[in-house]
């Protein structure tokens, strides 16, 4: 099976709404303003009330309340207001499956965001670019686990040992490559998808793999925090790895606290 025939045989793809890839398109185009942005989050009635929701939270809050999406708007600024849109209209974009916790998987998404944006910091990447790379990095695994979640079951089989199928049932693609599958379907930028498809071998890329190295990195970091139960000294020496050797690692673990922490204002609002 290859991707397309994949995605043929799913029929049915989750979708995200016409008016939040407006706006995602809007926070990339440089001649946009807060208020036309405004405009276009009024047409959507969730996403309003989750942007008057934020820009009301204790993270946000101001001398007034927010009452106006405008006014609200211009409290959370850009980037907030593209994260609240980006992660409001993938979450929503797939069913609950009964088999499997989207709420355990979606906090996972969003800590390697963040780690994401800290290590974007160091790079000199776009922040905003690699938080969303973070927060899509395992949109495959969900896809295939709420839709065909027996073919999950001989991805994650080949994964851990090739030998383990017979060649009639390879499956031959891995969780990253449906990711990237889905993003282009979405027509996110090529950048996204490479970084989605390339996460686990970046020097693969066949274009610039400083996104896809950067996910690599972000899921180790992510990795090893929740196997040593956060940052501490046994974590510490497990970071001391070749694929972070590029980053401060004593700045990063740092810095990572206090942006995860602020960035669980919208993991509240994501279901």
């Amino acid at each position: 099976m290859d991707i397309d025939a994949l995605f043929d045989h799913l029929h049915i793809l989750p979708s995200i709404p016409k008016v939040a890839q407006e706006l995602i398109q809007q926070f990339d185009d440089p001649s946009s303003s807060i208020e036309s942005i405004a405009r276009n989050l009024a047409l959507d009635p969730v996403l309003s009330a989750k942007v008057l929701r934020l820009a009301n939270s204790a993270r946000f809050t101001g001398v007034r309340p927010a009452t106006s999406i405008e006014g609200a708007a211009i409290r959370l600024g850009f980037d907030a207001l593209r994260t609240l849109v980006l992660a409001s209209a993938v979450t929503a974009a797939f069913r609950s499956n009964a088999g499997f916790d989207p709420r355990d998987f979606w906090q996972h998404s969003f800590d390697v965001a963040s780690i994401c944006r800290v290590i974007a910091q160091q790079t000199e990447a776009d922040r905003e670019t690699a938080f969303t790379c973070g927060m899509l990095h395992n949109i495959g695994e969900l896809l295939i686990k709420t839709t065909a979640p027996d073919l999950a079951v001989r991805i994650e089989a080949e994964q851990r040992d090739p030998a383990t199928l017979p060649p009639a049932q390879a499956v031959g693609f891995g969780y990253p490559e449906v990711g990237a599958g889905l993003a282009r379907r979405w027509q996110l930028p090529e950048v996204i998808q490479q970084a989605i498809a390339y996460q686990q071998h970046p020097q693969d890329s066949p274009g610039d793999p400083h996104l896809a190295r950067l996910v690599a990195q972000a899921r180790l970091v992510s990795f090893v925090l929740r196997r040593h139960g956060g940052i501490n000294d046994q974590s510490k020496a497990a970071l001391v790895n070749p694929l972070l050797a590029d980053l401060d690692l004593a700045r990063l673990l740092k810095e990572l606290p206090k942006v995860i922490e602020a960035d669980k204002a919208f993991g509240s609002l994501i279901n």
